[in-house]
């Protein structure tokens, strides 16, 4: 019987490395994607949730649900990450709070909003608030359906090139080729 060795299968892994093809590829990561990656860099997602009460006063879920519909599922905050937001939002006194019934109801106060001013314009989630204004959400769901497959594949051939030292030199090629290619496609 064969048995994997973990450090060949570590240096095969490591061929991919920078390359995310988990269910979280791409940064695209939540409740149901289970991503690696975050989806905001740490302290971005208070820009984020400080812009849209900007926009407009909106209680917690909606928060989260409009976050969700703005990314096509892609992304949808757990409510673990954006009440705890909304709560330091709140003692810094960037956000004030409303009852709607049983629902406290958020809004940006003048501090917050001059908070927002002072650090949206230099800091680089703009720049990936503005990139996601312009992705085919569908398109993207699609492709990562497709690296799935891709890396899905290049793991069964990484394991049987582990067991045949002439397919192992053929496959350490064929990735080597392959990573060369991708980098044409992201210059």
């Amino acid at each position: 019987m064969f048995r994997r060795r973990p450090e060949m299968m570590r240096q095969h892994i490591e061929k991919f490395e920078g390359f995310d093809f988990g269910r979280g590829a791409a940064g695209f990561g939540g409740p149901r994607g289970g991503g690696r990656d975050r989806f905001f860099k740490k302290g971005n997602l208070q820009f984020v949730i400080l812009k849209m009460l900007k926009e407009e006063s909106r209680h917690g879920y909606q928060i989260i649900k409009d976050l969700e519909e703005r990314f096509k599922g892609f992304y949808a905050p757990s409510p673990g990450s954006v009440y705890p937001i909304l709560q330091m939002l709140e003692d810094r006194e960037f956000v004030s709070i409303s009852k709607d019934g049983k629902k406290k109801v958020y809004s940006i106060t003048e501090e917050g909003e001059k908070f927002l001013d002072e650090n949206i314009d230099n800091d680089a989630f703009t720049q990936r608030m503005e990139q996601f204004q312009n992705i085919d959400f569908e398109q993207l769901k699609a492709s990562r359906e497709q690296l799935h497959e891709v890396f899905q594949g290049f793991m069964k051939a990484s394991q049987r090139a582990l067991q045949d030292e002439e397919l192992k030199k053929e496959f350490d090629q064929f990735v080597e080729e392959t990573k060369e290619r991708l980098k044409k496609f992201s210059e």
